[in-house]
């Protein structure tokens, strides 16, 4: 089976603009030219350049260099040439000479000639002549290939790092993206971005971002695939060392084209497993890579209509075979269509399938029970009892659920952080009694997103006073059960590592790895008052399985 990796798009503007590299060379000082506009009578036309030699970045871009006239005559005109054709557009006008450099794709630095070249109204003539070295790529750290054809919406590739422990970062975007990347680093700064504001967000370094979100891998990746892409569009697969939050190691990359949207033999089937009205799951099975548009319907909606509506804007994609679940509360008794087609792009690339089920009245349990226990864990001991690298450097939170329920969410937040809620909480609704209950139920469901729904997980966190939220849920919705359990993080409360095996084991359990607390005080605040308004729900959308990591060809 083929690994599927996410693409995780990064929409942002690409500030800044090129960079100019004009450096001049240890061995070359600046000439001295005479002041603009000085001149000898009867004397030759001169150019005089600010430097006779620079030196440019292997990654190209453009360049500059000054210059100045001595003796010039009526409407002076400078045209340039170079003997190399990766220099081109040579532009010399207000005393400044500009080129546009390509990048160097070879190993070893390279060197060209810039002629300038004088001409006026009095037929005089002058030359000058620039030096420009440019430095040799660095080392390829990673080699990219792709190793078969691509589709409409996928494409195969495959990495060898030359350190096979090496972190690092892979990507995909449009390869003209790519063009407005003049270096290593500006294209650095563009994708760690996006991870930087996360970790503001939840009082995290970049690097246990990367880490939590599995945007950094290690090791050989072979028959892998990057899928939902557009078709009939050239990529760029890239990827580049990092070492904590650092650019350790250059950009190696690849361009690949998927081809024009077209029929696909994909053999989709939607076997729906659970009816209840309260939480519907169902697996999609398929036979290809190739993307596709999944939705639910009421059921009174034709098979046309919900053609319609999926070949629409805002539509789900997903590829590969999905476990899904439906949170919410379906009425009862009445009819839903769970429905699926083939997609790449605006094209339909193959039939509709359609599955229809009617709801089902789940179980109510009156008497739910909830029996949390939470452990803390020194990371770096764990990650080898464990052997998940990605535990190293940072306590780590455990924590295992037993309960009569069906669901379970579990959150840690710090002490601190739940005093400021509760503070704020009491603020915007004086007179409302605010219970631990009403608190804790609110905070898990209103960032679901964050919470996990497993009943063993671990999760990064970090020294100080913990409290591990938890709740319970029955198969119908019905009721609920909340609690929660104190803990202190340190050196000296760190659980012998052997104690996680009484609770997981690991070949039938799935452990989240997550990242501890740090909630968005404010929104849960809001999210609280939402909730003593009788307006909260529990979540109500598909889960998020479209963002696949891997998955086996």
């Amino acid at each position: 089976m083929k690994k599927f990796m996410k693409w995780m798009p990064i929409s942002m503007m690409i500030l800044g603009s090129m960079f100019m590299f004009a450096a001049c060379s240890d061995d070359n000082e600046p000439t001295t030219p005479e002041e603009p506009g000085t001149e000898t009578p009867g004397a030759k036309v001169s150019i005089q350049l600010g430097y006779e030699s620079i030196e440019v970045e292997a990654a190209g871009g453009s360049a500059e260099v000054t210059y100045t006239l001595k003796n010039a005559g009526t409407n002076p005109k400078i045209s340039g040439t170079s003997d190399q054709d990766w220099i081109t557009d040579i532009q010399a006008a207000d005393g400044k000479v500009t080129m546009s450099v390509a990048a160097n794709t070879e190993t070893a630095d390279r060197t060209a000639k810039v002629t300038l070249t004088y001409s006026d109204d009095e037929k005089n003539a002058a030359s000058a002549e620039l030096t420009v070295t440019q430095g040799a790529k660095a080392e390829e750290k990673f080699t990219i290939t792709i190793p078969g054809e691509c589709g409409s919406t996928w494409i195969p590739f495959e990495i060898q790092p030359k350190d096979q422990s090496a972190q690092y970062f892979l990507n995909i975007r449009p390869a003209e993206e790519m063009e407005g990347f003049v270096s290593d680093e500006a294209l650095f700064n563009s994708d760690m971005s996006f991870y930087q504001e996360l970790a503001d967000q939840y009082g995290m370094s970049l690097n246990d971002v990367l880490v939590a979100t599995g945007a950094l891998v290690s090791g050989p990746m072979e028959d892998y695939l990057f899928t939902k892409l557009s078709p009939s569009t050239e990529y760029c697969i890239y990827c580049y060392g990092v070492e904590n939050g650092k650019l350790v190691a250059p950009v190696s990359k690849v361009n690949a084209a998927t081809t024009a949207a077209a029929p696909v033999d994909n053999q989709i089937t939607i076997d729906v497993t659970n009816k209840i009205a309260s939480s519907v799951a169902f697996t999609v099975k398929v036979t290809t890579f190739d993307a596709y548009a999944l939705a639910i319907f009421d059921g009174s909606a034709s098979d046309a209509e919900i053609e319609s509506a999926l070949m629409g804007e805002d539509v789900s994609i997903y590829a590969g075979n999905q476990q899904l679940s439906l949170n919410t509360a379906l009425e009862v008794g009445k009819e839903y269509a769970i429905a699926a087609i083939g997609r790449a792009g605006n094209t339909a690339t193959t039939k509709l399938v359609v599955t229809r089920f009617t709801a089902e009245e789940g179980q109510v349990v009156e008497n739910l029970t909830l029996d949390m226990t939470a452990l803390a864990f020194d990371g770096d001991e764990l990650a080898a009892h464990l052997g998940v690298d990605d535990l190293k450097g940072r306590p780590i939170l455990f924590n295992n659920i037993e309960t009569n329920g069906t669901y379970t969410l579990t959150y840690p937040v710090t002490v601190e952080e739940l005093a400021d809620l509760r503070k704020q909480v009491e603020e915007q609704n004086p007179g409302e009694e605010i219970t631990d209950e009403t608190l804790y139920a609110v905070i898990l469901n209103a960032f679901a997103d964050y919470s996990s729904p497993d009943r063993q997980s671990l999760w990064l966190a970090s020294e100080g006073s913990w409290v591990v939220l938890s709740m319970t849920i029955d198969e119908a919705q019905k009721n609920s059960k909340v609690g929660s359990v104190d803990l202190e993080v340190n050196e000296s409360t760190y659980s012998p590592v052997e104690e996680i095996d009484k609770y997981l084991d690991l070949n039938t359990s799935k452990v989240l790895f997550k990242k501890a607390g740090n909630l968005d005080v404010k929104a849960a605040a809001a999210a609280v008052k939402k909730y003593l308004d009788k307006k909260y729900t529990f979540k109500t959308s598909i889960e998020s399985q479209s963002m696949i990591k891997s998955m086996k060809k």
